[in-house]
């Protein structure tokens, strides 16, 4: 699996006034990799992610999954099987169990309701939630096992490409650290492709490849650190 952006430019306009926020982004997201992207407020990297997650289309330039660009996917199939996104505020569906939240995707797509239990229990099991939780409302959990709850959700999407909006951004050290190594099991021991957008400066560390946004351009850590 490879996603690439080429040459991707994106403004937002209102009646007033334009404003660009990429201008001329390249970079290439592999499997078995966890990157990040990281920049302050306003920078363009949220922009950058909904871009990946079929959310938008560039206004010029070109998103890439494996090849085939974005511009002429059907996106509503895009967004559901070939991406997963997981979100700094969860976003679990409250009057599911949570099991039934892991299950919801697979449903979605006309699994079979025996088949996608076996493999939300599967998901769960590879996040690291105890089984007596799978039965419980997303309510009663604490941020971390709801977050864990929302990676599985998106491993039922089937996709390869995992997208992580501040997945850290409610959570105690504790808590974060663990959910950053359970997405780095997935980048190495599956081969996931792991993309986080995120401030959260512990997360860096354990990152394989980060990127900056600056001037509206994703750029290498590596390289933004030569003026």
């Amino acid at each position: 699996m490879k996603l690439e952006l080429q040459n991707v430019h994106f403004s937002y306009r209102t009646r007033y006034q334009t404003t660009e926020v990429l201008k001329g982004v390249d970079c290439v997201f592999s499997e078995g990799q966890v990157y990040g992207i990281i920049g302050k407020s306003g920078s363009g990297k949220s922009t950058v992610l909904s871009l990946m997650a079929g959310l938008m289309l560039p206004q010029t330039g070109s998103v890439l999954l494996d090849g085939a660009d974005t511009r002429k996917l059907n996106l509503e199939t895009y967004r559901r099987e070939k991406v997963a996104v997981v979100y700094q505020s969860f976003r679990l569906l409250p009057l599911l169990t949570v099991e039934e939240n892991v299950m919801y995707p697979m449903e979605l797509r006309g699994m079979k309701r025996k088949q996608a239990q076996r493999l939300a229990r599967d998901y769960l099991r590879q996040v690291d939630l105890p089984e007596q939780t799978w039965r419980r409302f997303p309510a009663t959990l604490s941020g971390g096992e709801q977050q864990r709850v929302g990676i599985a959700r998106a491993l039922g999407t089937e996709s390869r490409l995992l997208l992580a909006d501040e997945p850290t951004g409610n959570l105690d050290f504790e808590n974060s650290a663990q959910i950053i190594g359970i997405l780095k099991r997935l980048a190495r021991e599956q081969g996931y492709c792991v993309v986080i957008v995120t401030h959260d400066v512990d997360v860096m560390d354990e990152l394989d490849v980060i990127y900056r946004m600056r001037d509206g351009r994703l750029v290498d850590q590596r390289e933004a650190h030569v003026v």
